[in-house]
């Protein structure tokens, strides 16, 4: 992939994408290619697919027409942070911090950090989440924002709707985790055919949730936390895992629009 920024400058671009200082351990600058093309807007919309790293993404865009319309426009390759698993890589997506500083390892994890939904509150912007009940997003940062929406179904279903729902209330900013990619590929493994079709589906809720930030005039990022990679077993099994520093894990793409690039990509102007 070559040279590549890693999941600490979020933090600081999302911030400065809003208008507001970075949280106070966020170590690295931002993203300069996002916010020239994106500027100062007054919402945003961060969409987070859980394990949809870059290889994956390669190997499945036949299935995600969303997704590629948004990388048509704007994209860069992220490094995740070490280890490259979800609970590090969310503490240091929403804080800006490296793991040596934040020191989540565990969803249970307590974090002591600034987040970005504290300087938006310090700042009297609002913040919201989309989020299962039993995830990162939902038990571990949800706590800090100012409407944390929690689906208890534990489905990624569930979860866009209650992304749509809180773009009608306005926050400055909303956060949403997708599970369905991470989950699939832990299983059969990310390549399998319930793989491609987890990619297919979080592709339309991200079309869902994209038609209603363009309705409702947010801008959109869209990441992964990390990647993942196929384990084949003696017994001829094939699952998923992730948390290595194997190319598969660590690179993800993120892409972004403005909302009248929402509206070109989605074909609805």
């Amino acid at each position: 992939m070559g040279d590549s920024y890693d999941v600490r400058a979020v933090a600081p671009t999302v911030c400065k994408i809003l208008g507001v200082r970075p949280p106070k351990m966020a170590n690295v600058e931002p993203l300069l290619e996002v916010f020239e093309t994106m500027g100062v807007q007054d919402r945003l919309a961060v969409v987070v697919v859980d394990a949809f790293g870059a290889s994956t993404w390669i190997q499945v865009r036949m299935e995600t027409p969303t997704f590629n319309a948004f990388a048509n426009r704007h994209l860069l390759h992220l490094k995740a942070v070490m280890p490259t698993v979800t609970p590090v890589n969310f503490a240091t997506m929403l804080t800006g911090a490296p793991p040596n500083v934040h020191l989540i390892r565990s969803r249970d994890d307590e974090l002591t950090l600034e987040t970005i939904f504290d300087v938006l509150r310090s700042r009297g912007k609002t913040s919201a989440t989309a989020a299962r009940a039993l995830s990162t997003l939902g038990i571990l940062l949800s706590p800090f924002a100012d409407h944390p929406g929690i689906a208890e179904s534990n489905g990624d279903d569930e979860v866009s709707t209650l992304a749509v729902e809180a773009m009608k209330g306005h926050p400055d900013l909303l956060w949403v985790q997708l599970l369905d990619v991470d989950d699939a590929g832990h299983k059969h493994g990310p390549m399998s055919s319930q793989g491609v079709a987890a990619a297919k589906r979080a592709d339309v809720h991200l079309r869902e949730m994209a038609v209603e930030a363009f309705w409702q005039g947010y801008s959109l990022m869209v990441l992964a936390d990390h990647g993942q990679h196929t384990v084949n077993g003696f017994d001829g099994s094939v699952t998923g895992t992730h948390g290595t520093v194997v190319d598969e894990d660590v690179y993800v793409p993120l892409v972004w629009c403005r909302p009248g690039e929402l509206g070109e990509a989605l074909g609805l102007t």
